[in-house]
């Protein structure tokens, strides 16, 4: 799961620099502080996008009854080959400690050159020295900022020290190499994503240009200040300090010229407008990452509750009742007590109708709240005394005809051959389901309702009735990023046994596509209840698994 997140966060971010790096463009963010603040503002995003939206948390229940196909692409690997999510997670958390270790081997020559250095001079709280190691003024340090000069600076005209030295401490009084820090501990972390890396470029090259601009300001003069950049721009390479950016780096040379010569102004109402623009289609951006490659969280076990309730149900007529005429039903019950879905567990083939109808049409205790419940249907054969009649999904009026014309009244004596007789009146009212239910005291209730056109059965029991089962196509870019899991859908089954409507529970959104398509091309056997075709309501498990 892991390795998942990292990957979904990753193409999040790629995602989101995308489209903050074409919004720049387009609405020409070109003055260098408000691409500062805007650079630093996706860096930001980038980083809370794990929070912009909940993430998934898929809710495994102890019982669980789905049909299931698993689809295995082969991959030709030596039997102990080293998994490839734990390689992938080995090979970032190594790139991570050398990254790291590299940025404290930074530290540790910013302290041995600060040693070595000779003091030049304070100015604005800060130090002045010179140092034979550096070939690029170098600054750094926050409670004891420190300015490191290379040994030649005094040789320069004294203009261009001027404006050395005011770019310098002015990255002093804004306190940049904070901000420099936190960038190197951002890169550190994504030390393998190219997005995070140009992205700090880019905030890297904005607050080198927002401080040439205050400089030339303050100096009065653009050409002695580009003079002081091309006085460096042939200089010796200087090694990579991580922590402490020199005065200039080559690759930036042609961008901060460029800048000064151009002097892009914009009006502050269009600098407002824009910046409120790109953020907005940063915050869009990011909720559409977060949407379209979601973080998963571990999934929610839910027990379901299993209490020890027992039905008794005389047996409809001409039925073979064998030695075991127990059926276990689990049934889903809402807090007012009516059952809103049913399948059989366990139980004689031949009895698990009647349990089934028995179940739907019983009523259950009130609770607090929405529950799952076992239930044991014990099947009678034995007549015995009706003590009620319950008439459901009809009208009064339809309910009062149905009692006049039945064959039998409450006290009657009734068996197998009764419920016929009241099954023949019943479907003359189009309803289908009749059976006398008994309770643990004995006492028999008749039980008459409509024909339901569609049914709730179990995943497991619908497998065994799939005749065309297309087999999915493992997606070839979740196969090369290493992805595997559980689609789930909903099912609605119609009559003929054709997929009417299909709908995902949950899934990765790579996997979704490929099981949407081939399950839409099932086709299952026909349900019959009490001798007519009924729709099926069912949930389907498409496993995708990468053998190794």
């Amino acid at each position: 799961m892991i390795a998942n997140n990292l990957l979904a966060w990753s193409l999040q971010i790629a995602m989101l620099v995308s489209v903050a790096a074409v919004a720049a463009q387009v609405l020409r963010l070109r003055v260098p502080a408000a691409r500062l603040f805007y650079w630093q503002t996706a860096l930001l995003a980038c980083l809370a996008l794990p929070l912009v939206r909940p993430w998934k948390r898929a809710v495994i229940a102890t019982v669980d009854s789905v049909s299931a196909i698993t689809i295995v692409e082969r991959v030709h690997a030596p039997h102990h080959a080293f998994p490839v999510q734990q390689a992938v997670l080995a090979l970032l958390a190594a790139g991570f400690l050398a990254r790291a270790l590299w940025l404290g081997v930074g530290f540790w020559r910013l302290r041995c050159y600060r040693r070595q250095s000779a003091w030049m001079a304070n100015s604005e709280g800060a130090e002045l020295r010179l140092c034979e190691a550096v070939s690029s003024p170098v600054t750094f340090g926050v409670l004891r900022p420190v300015v490191l000069l290379p040994a030649r600076f005094p040789e320069l005209d004294p203009a261009i020290q001027e404006a050395i030295l005011r770019h310098e401490l002015t990255h002093v009084r804004r306190r940049d190499w904070l901000f420099t820090v936190g960038e190197e501990i951002v890169r550190t972390v994504f030390w393998f994503h190219p997005a995070i890396w140009w992205v700090l470029a880019e905030i890297a090259l904005a607050r080198e240009q927002e401080v040439d601009r205050q400089v030339v300001a303050a100096i009065k003069s653009r050409e002695t200040y580009v003079d002081a950049l091309l006085s460096f721009a042939s200089g010796q390479p200087q090694p990579d300090l991580a922590p402490a950016p020199p005065f200039l780096r080559n690759r930036h040379l042609k961008q901060r010229v460029f800048s000064l010569l151009q002097e892009v102004r914009m009006s502050k109402t269009r600098l407002v407008s824009s910046f409120a623009a790109a953020v907005g289609i940063l915050a869009a951006s990011g909720w559409l990452a977060s949407s379209t490659f979601p973080l998963s969280a571990a999934p929610q076990v839910v027990a379901d509750t299993a209490g020890g309730n027992v039905i008794h149900v005389l047996a409809p007529p001409g039925t073979p009742l064998p030695a075991w005429n127990t059926v276990l039903v689990e049934a889903k019950v809402d807090a007012s007590g009516n059952v809103l879905d049913a399948q059989v567990l366990s139980g004689p083939d031949e009895l698990r109708k009647t349990a089934l109808q028995t179940v739907l049409l019983s009523h259950r205790p009130s609770s607090a709240a929405a529950r799952t419940e076992q239930i044991s249907v014990v099947l009678d054969p034995e007549s015995g005394p009706l003590k009620a009649i319950q008439v459901d999904g009809v009208s009064d009026q339809t309910r009062a005809n149905l009692l006049a014309r039945l064959p039998v009244h409450e006290g009657d004596m009734v068996g197998p051959q009764q419920v016929a007789d009241v099954v023949s009146v019943a479907r003359g009212f189009g309803l289908g389901v009749v059976f006398i239910k008994l309770s643990a005291q004995g006492e028999r209730t008749l039980m008459i309702g409509p024909q339901p056109t569609h049914i709730r059965i179990g995943g497991n029991v619908m497998a065994a009735k799939v005749l065309t089962k297309p087999a999915p196509t493992y997606p070839p870019l979740a196969k090369q990023a290493g992805i595997e899991g559980v689609v789930k859908l909903q099912a609605s089954i119609g009559k003929y046994g054709t997929i009417e409507n299909l709908s995902v529970i949950s899934g990765h959104p790579l996997l979704v596509p490929s099981a949407l398509e081939a399950v839409r091309q099932w086709v299952y056997g026909p349900t019959m209840l009490n001798g007519e075709l009924v729709g099926v309501d069912t949930e389907i498990d498409v496993n995708y698994t990468l053998a190794k």
